[in-house]
């Protein structure tokens, strides 16, 4: 693949990681999860992303930092089952209590706050500190997270080196977290491989405040002397929407981070020129930290993240941000090349679902289908995989429009596993409680990003709900009741609303109107092809909304705006479920 120093795009990711265990003596690999060697402290400090920002978070795992680190692919967060694989594995290894500290993406707020809602229902002491320190772009969902997150994991695996417990290392970061900002410049889009350019800018252009995926950021301009461009950059930060509160002679952090495509020659003007700009303004740079630390794959940029060190942190602060770490983003480390015996090869994330579901003790529903029922349901869901790929290429299209142009594809993995799964029996059919719980674990293992979060949220909480109900239930108000809190769920992660221009706009259409017909204990043949027309109609009508989560919230208004790819996926499963239904429902009315 030329441009690419890289074997296989598939491979890649996995690849990068072994490569950097494989240097680095006191790490250690399991999937995609990086693990330091040294003793897991008491609170466990656990950070994740999606790959193609490297070194983070590989660099920052080892003592005094990160006691692990779980990656994604490329821009996408990593699964929320593997992240709860992690979890139970740093539980596993002595940890205490759990804390996971995160950027503030949609993706990552839902796949790591699945993980964790998974990990409390086994009385595991966790909690997340989510990292929001863009000063240049705010959203439903707030300021997107950039390279501050570095500052507050580093303080955090100081404090638990130190012993504090999680609610003293919450209450650290959360101060350091509201005096921190952070700016982004770039002079060039992003084209990781197999994928497309994320933005155009000509020779002579820059952009201010993109985000670390190649989102657009609050300006384009014309591209600037290093001097003058750190002076926008800090402008915004200082007097921009998201200011940060500063005056004379305050004390202040700054980290200046190379967002991987500036040469090293570039980024010495720049970090000369940003530590000037900050002392023309009267402050008082403590500390300087710069390097290659939180990139955004090749972009040709910079960020600036300044910190504020109050009279009252300050020196507490700094020795946090001092203290000695063997994580080989922080110093350099240099090490023994690591054995190929370091490298563990784990097995697939459903079948260590399978596994590890084995050992729990799961509620099981009295709430049982008849055997034409279950086979209604099986026949569903044939007309449901079939669909799906049929749909595919026009999934994809539709998301290319604002995002990366993966959703068919994420949709039909999925596909490809419940067809695995039919196969060979793992559907269990006349259970819904176990059916959705199944499905659950497919979206979430095998679609990725944030459909596949909030998939497996939604499924996973109607599952829960299912668990509950008992045997003379009447069928459609425990779906009702189900549905419903499989949507207080996903909103309560996502902090998505009707309108915002997700799965969730036809999703809960089609859930109102199931719930609308409790009153007559059933559904006709008719009301099936309503519910189908119900939920298409929603999705066309994404076409005009704006959207307000996920990365397609952080591009910029698109000449033909497009029907939201996850929306129109949730019409093309119900059109399959309901036209199984309707037919058998109007077969059974004519044999009577």
């Amino acid at each position: 693949m030329p441009g690419y120093f890289i074997n296989d795009v598939h491979s890649c990711v996995d690849e990068s990681l072994t490569g950097y265990v494989r240097a680095n003596s006191h790490l250690e690999l399991a999937g995609r999860a990086v693990i330091a060697r040294s003793q897991v402290p008491s609170v466990a400090i656990i950070s994740g992303n999606g790959s193609g920002h490297e070194p983070a978070t590989v660099g920052f795992v080892g003592r005094g930092l990160l006691s692990a680190c779980i990656s994604g692919s490329i821009f996408a967060s990593p699964p929320s089952s593997d992240i709860f694989r992690l979890i139970i594995e740093m539980k596993r290894r002595g940890a205490k209590q759990i804390l996971l500290i995160i950027l503030n993406y949609t993706g990552d707020r839902l796949n790591f706050g699945l993980a964790m809602e998974r990990a409390r229902e086994l009385s595991i002491d966790i909690d997340m500190l989510v990292v929001a320190d863009d000063a240049a772009v705010d959203n439903a969902i707030g300021p997107r997270g950039l390279a501050g997150l570095l500052l507050v994991i580093k303080i955090a695996g100081a404090l638990a080196e130190q012993g504090k417990v999680m609610s003293e290392i919450v209450d650290v970061c959360q101060k350091v977290r509201g005096q921190l900002r952070t700016i982004g410049l770039s002079a060039s889009g992003i084209r990781t491989p197999g994928q497309q350019q994320s933005f155009e800018l000509l020779d002579d252009e820059m952009e201010l405040g993109m985000g670390i995926h190649g989102e657009s950021g609050a300006q384009k301009l014309k591209l600037l002397p290093s001097r003058q461009a750190a002076d926008l950059a800090f402008g915004q930060l200082f007097r921009g929407t998201r200011a940060l509160d500063i005056k004379r002679d305050d004390n202040v952090l700054l980290l200046v981070n190379n967002l991987g495509g500036c040469s090293n020659l570039e980024f010495g003007i720049i970090v000369k020129d940003a530590i000037e700009n900050l002392e023309h303004r009267a402050l008082h740079v403590k500390r300087i930290i710069c390097g290659e630390m939180m990139t955004s794959f090749n972009m040709k940029g910079f960020s600036l993240t300044v910190l504020k060190l109050t009279t009252d942190m300050s020196s507490t602060i700094l020795n946090l941000l001092d203290a000695p770490t063997d994580a080989f983003a922080w110093p350099k480390v240099i090490s023994p090349t690591q054995l190929p015996t370091s490298i563990q090869t784990l097995s697939d994330s459903l079948e260590f679902n399978d596994q590890f579901t084995a050992q729990l003790v799961i509620n099981q529903s009295d709430l049982v289908l008849d055997p034409t029922m279950a086979e209604l349901i099986n026949q569903a869901l044939h007309t449901v995989i079939k669909r799906l790929h049929s749909e595919t290429d026009k999934l994809n299209r539709l998301d290319a429009i604002s995002g990366d142009g993966d959703t068919g594809t994420a949709f039909a993995r999925a596909a490809d596993t419940m067809t695995d799964d039919l196969a060979n029996g793992k559907l269990i059919l006349d259970r819904p409680s176990s059916l959705f719980r199944r499905l659950g674990l497919i979206a979430e293992s095998r679609m990725g990003g944030t459909c596949g979060a909030i998939c497996g949220l939604f499924l996973a909480a109607v599952a829960k709900n299912l668990s509950l109900s008992i045997k003379s239930g009447i069928i459609i108000d425990s779906l009702s009741d189900a549905f419903e809190t499989g949507i207080q769920s996903v909103e309560s992660y996502a902090r998505v609303q009707p309108g915002d221009k997700s799965l969730l706009d036809a999703l809960i259409p089609a859930v109102d109107f199931i719930k609308s017909k409790r009153v007559q204990q059933g559904f006709t043949s008719q009301d099936w092809k309503d519910l189908a027309l119900v939920a298409e109609r929603a999705a066309l009508e994404t076409k005009t909304l704006v959207p307000k989560v996920g990365r397609a919230s952080y591009t910029k208004a698109v000449d033909t705006p497009g029907i939201d790819p996850g929306a129109y996926a949730i019409s093309i499963i119900l059109h399959a479920i309901s036209d199984v239904f309707a037919k058998a429902s109007s077969s059974s009315s004519s044999s009577r």
